[in-house]
């Protein structure tokens, strides 16, 4: 074999398997990014049910839903658009990463009462319901507004 076509032949050769090994290492990623961000949802619903507020006296409940309706005022860009007995809600914003909150009370059989913060931001999910662009930005202030509430929150139960 002359040396010029072992070297077209090797030239070929890398050709074909550079964009091989580009996928392989593309998919790695892919995978590694899809692990942390189960995880990460996993930890952030977690931190949800952590911080849900349980009353059970009447006056207990609505303290506790008076100083939600302040935590949601005063964390959300954006103001209450309703406020009723069950739910507490404020508009989307109109930038990208900011977190936004509203609020659910549900009464379970037992008489008990709980409270549960929720929290959402532009940027946050793809349209595939992956992790967007700002899913690390958001995740992190939404998580750290659940520990603020349970503290602002739940001196009342």
């Amino acid at each position: 074999m002359s040396s010029s076509l072992c070297f077209g032949w090797a030239l070929g050769l890398m050709l074909l398997i550079a964009p091989l090994s580009a996928c392989t290492t593309y998919s790695d990623t892919h995978h590694d990014e899809n692990i942390a961000f189960r995880r990460s949802e996993t930890e952030l619903e977690a931190r949800r049910e952590q911080s849900a507020i349980k009353c059970t006296t009447p006056e207990d409940c609505a303290q506790a839903w008076n100083r939600t309706q302040r935590f949601v005022q005063r964390h959300s860009p954006t103001p209450i658009e309703r406020a009723t007995d069950e739910t507490i809600e404020t508009r989307m914003p109109h930038e990208f990463g900011i977190a936004y909150f509203w609020a659910v009370r549900q009464m379970a059989e037992d008489g008990t009462t709980t409270i549960r913060l929720k929290g959402l931001c532009r940027g946050m999910y793809s349209t595939d319901n992956g992790p967007g662009w700002l899913y690390a930005r958001c995740a992190e202030q939404l998580e750290q507004a659940q520990l603020e509430f349970v503290r602002d929150v739940s001196g009342v139960r």
